[in-house]
């Protein structure tokens, strides 16, 4: 509507329809007259038919019940109803499905918005059109978005200095290597270029971690990073997947304590050699190794080389492949790799005929087949594919990622990467598939397609 055309709330109208809490107040044209007085637009010397209504809080809003209905639903909400002043329905649709008009009178009700409704021929109260925020609302929204850009301010400042706590550190925690520390301020820098801010307990795992790092502090196991850092043991239980999806390599993890020292998992035809000494693993299990152990080479003996992140993965692919008259030699890698264990994943791989990346289909995984492929030689990279093990029929899925996880955004970067069919793969789904349910049947088809070549 033009600024000369504004709407102006008339008289209540008594629909049929409107929610108990609200008023149907008529929507008139008025203009400004040149002494800049507002006056209702006529038409033949009539008030035109009121066509739409204003439904609008009966009473006015009390700023407790305002603050706990922003406060309810799921996480970005909030960043909805107060990121504009007027919102279409389709939009408000797309955002709060079968719940839109459940959550918009909720709203009216508290004094945040006004909707905009049409009126029928039988005067009833019709269809929704969208909704404006109050002057309530929009104080709310000025105050949300004050509080966001100090929020971001104060965000920043802590990644600037968690990234200078590792910066030119005098010396690296034991397994740990420049590498490894520079995935570490990747993933810092990512989260500070992150729009339209960063990933708040994401951010703050990181910066701990960095903190820790650079003070040479390590904690007892996770649930002690945990209270160290938020006064309470089950704050970031899931920090050591959080760190795995930012491409953090397990290496500093286990710096700070929140996992074990760096070891690789063997299986299958690869011979151990330590000095003078060779071990050959075949019908060993899958054997447990320091990856950090002085001199330690890997001879392998199959054309087949599967790199996989999870220990049951690594044993359930041996409890079936090794019978076979030509097994595959099957490395475990925990995880991000560390710099130790990628210097042997590229060693091995320099010896196999065919190599297979098989991590999980989640946005961990992407990042972890990335670090592998990028640690390749060029030729190994042509002997070499990223396994996208949601591809089997027969995975199980998983929860969806919520709209507006991170995932998404970070997954969509992962699409210029050496992983993209993988990235594209768990978009596609749109929820995570982890190794241990399908890994079987991924890897006998890759084995199978490798066969024919």
């Amino acid at each position: 509507m033009t600024a000369a055309c504004q709407p102006h709330h008339g008289p209540v109208m008594h629909l049929p329809g409107t929610p108990g809490g609200l008023l149907a107040r008529t929507v008139q044209r008025t203009r400004r007259d040149s002494d800049g007085a507002h006056r209702v637009v006529l038409q033949h010397g009539k008030h035109h038919r009121d066509k739409h209504v204003d439904l609008l809080a009966s009473t006015q809003p009390d700023p407790a019940v305002l603050e706990a209905t922003l406060s309810e639903g799921r996480k970005g909400d909030r960043s909805f109803i107060l990121g504009s002043s007027t919102r279409t329905w389709s939009a408000v649709k797309a955002r709060f499905a079968d719940n839109a008009w459940p959550r918009a009178v909720g709203l009216a009700r508290a004094g945040a918005i006004t909707v905009r409704c049409e009126v029928t021929d039988d005067l009833t109260l019709g269809a929704p059109i969208r909704w404006h925020l109050t002057t309530a609302g929009r104080g709310q929204a000025r105050l949300y978005s004050e509080g966001r850009t100090a929020s971001r301010q104060n965000t920043i400042a802590t990644l600037e200095r968690a990234r200078y706590k590792i910066k030119d550190l005098d010396e690296l925690p034991a397994g740990i290597d420049h590498d490894d520390l520079q995935r570490l301020d990747d993933a810092l820098a990512r989260e500070l270029n992150r729009r339209p801010t960063p990933a708040p307990k994401r951010t703050a795992i990181l910066a701990a971690l960095a903190h820790d790092i650079g003070a040479g502090r390590r904690h007892a196991s996770p649930r002690a990073f945990s209270l160290a850092h938020t006064r309470n043991t089950k704050t970031w239980d899931d920090a050591i997947r959080i760190l795995r999806e930012s491409g953090v390599p397990g290496a500093l993890a286990e710096a700070v304590g929140l996992r074990r020292s760096s070891r690789l998992g063997l299986a299958g035809p690869v011979t151990v050699v330590v000095g003078d000494r060779q071990s050959p693993l075949d019908g060993l299990g899958v054997v447990l190794l320091p990856a950090g152990t002085t001199g330690l080479r890997l001879d392998l003996h199959s054309r087949n080389l599967i790199f996989v992140e999870n220990l049951q993965a690594a044993e359930a692919l041996l409890e079936l492949l090794a019978p076979s008259g030509e097994p595959p030699a099957i490395l475990y890698h925990a995880g991000m790799p560390s710099h130790d264990i990628l210097t042997h994943i590229t060693a091995l791989a320099d010896q196999a005929a065919h190599i297979a990346i098989a991590p999980d289909a989640d946005l961990g995984g992407t990042r972890i087949a990335t670090a592998i492929w990028n640690s390749l030689t060029q030729t190994a990279q042509q002997r070499s594919v990223i396994c996208d093990i949601g591809m089997t029929p027969t995975h199980t899925p998983q929860e969806p990622w919520p709209p507006d996880s991170p995932v998404w955004a970070d997954l969509r970067t992962m699409l210029s990467s050496p992983a993209a069919a993988l990235a594209n793969g768990c978009l596609t789904r749109g929820y995570p598939v982890e190794q241990e349910g399908c890994i079987v049947e991924a890897m006998i088809t890759h084995l199978n397609e490798a066969g024919a070549q």
